[in-house]
């Protein structure tokens, strides 16, 4: 009989393939891929990956969520984003001094969870097999996804902080959402920290949104996860994203205001953009 864990990973695998489907890989390479994985298991709080790092291994999260940061200098970083069950880590890199490939983002796990290391030399072994016209087809299917994450960090960084918000927990629900009679679960424990990381705004700045949105009947707590609501308008993900709270109507209320203790033009983007520097990456690792 199967375990739960055995499913979940069965599960992510399934995702792994459907997102590696869209790059127009070839089954059968998928396959072999999957088969040559080693898993790994990790304690919440480890690092999985690690910034400058060479070591030649990309992975994906087979159970439990990763916090992906950038380092921005002086021994500080940014969350990027928190990556689930499915997604791929650790494939982004630059060049360094030395000639080689090395790991632009950190993995640092946010639960127990465990991985599967993929080495960067076997997909490239079997990439080098494929036919031209099957290697000019992924890297024009690439070209649009990194364009299409481009075009979301453009959008986020210029919205107000109250649509950066719903933007980055829209699509928490969509990764790592479990729909119930109430709405949608955000599975992972995530704090009001974590989400200012996330937009580029002040941490008081979330909880008086939170509140807002709690409030509004948009969002609730479920112990230590948040549930959005039906209300919640789940498929208008852009600049023109939910209005069921009226900003106008809010900010009348000084005890609500969204920018009362901002700087002027805070609320339209002109917070820290440390926050959300790399947020475009969206299954960046």
């Amino acid at each position: 009989m199967r375990t739960n864990l055995s499913r979940q990973h069965e599960e992510a695998f399934s995702i792994l393939r459907t997102s590696l489907g869209r790059l127009n890989l070839p089954v059968d390479l998928v396959d072999e891929l999957i088969d040559r994985h080693i898993a790994v298991s990790f304690e919440k709080g480890a690092m999985a990956f690690c910034e400058g790092n060479t070591d030649g291994m990309l992975a994906c999260i087979l159970s439990g969520y990763v916090y992906i940061y950038c380092p921005v200098g002086d021994g500080n970083r940014t969350l990027v984003r928190m990556a689930g069950p499915g997604e791929i880590i650790g494939y982004p890199d630059y060049i360094d001094e030395k000639g080689r490939h090395a790991r632009m983002f950190e993995a640092q796990v946010a639960s127990k969870c465990t991985m599967a290391l993929f080495s960067r030399d076997h997909i490239t072994r079997l990439l080098a097999g494929l036919p031209p016209d099957a290697l000019v087809s992924i890297v024009a299917t690439l070209n649009t996804f990194w364009s299409e994450n481009l075009r979301r960090f453009t959008i986020l960084l210029n919205l107000p902080f109250w649509d950066r918000l719903t933007m980055v927990m829209t699509d928490l629900a969509k990764r790592a959402g479990v729909r119930d009679s109430e709405g949608i679960m955000l599975i992972p424990e995530i704090g009001h920290e974590d989400l200012a990381e996330m937009i580029g705004c002040s941490r008081p700045m979330v909880s008086r949104l939170i509140a807002i949105m709690v409030e509004s009947g948009l969002l609730a707590r479920r112990g230590k996860q948040y549930v959005l609501l039906k209300k919640w308008d789940f498929n208008n993900n852009n600049h023109n994203s939910q209005k069921q709270v009226r900003l106008s109507e809010v900010a009348a209320s000084p005890r609500k205001s969204l920018t009362s203790s901002a700087p002027a033009g805070a609320s339209h983007g002109s917070g820290s953009s440390r926050g959300i520097a790399a947020y475009a990456a969206r299954s960046s690792g």
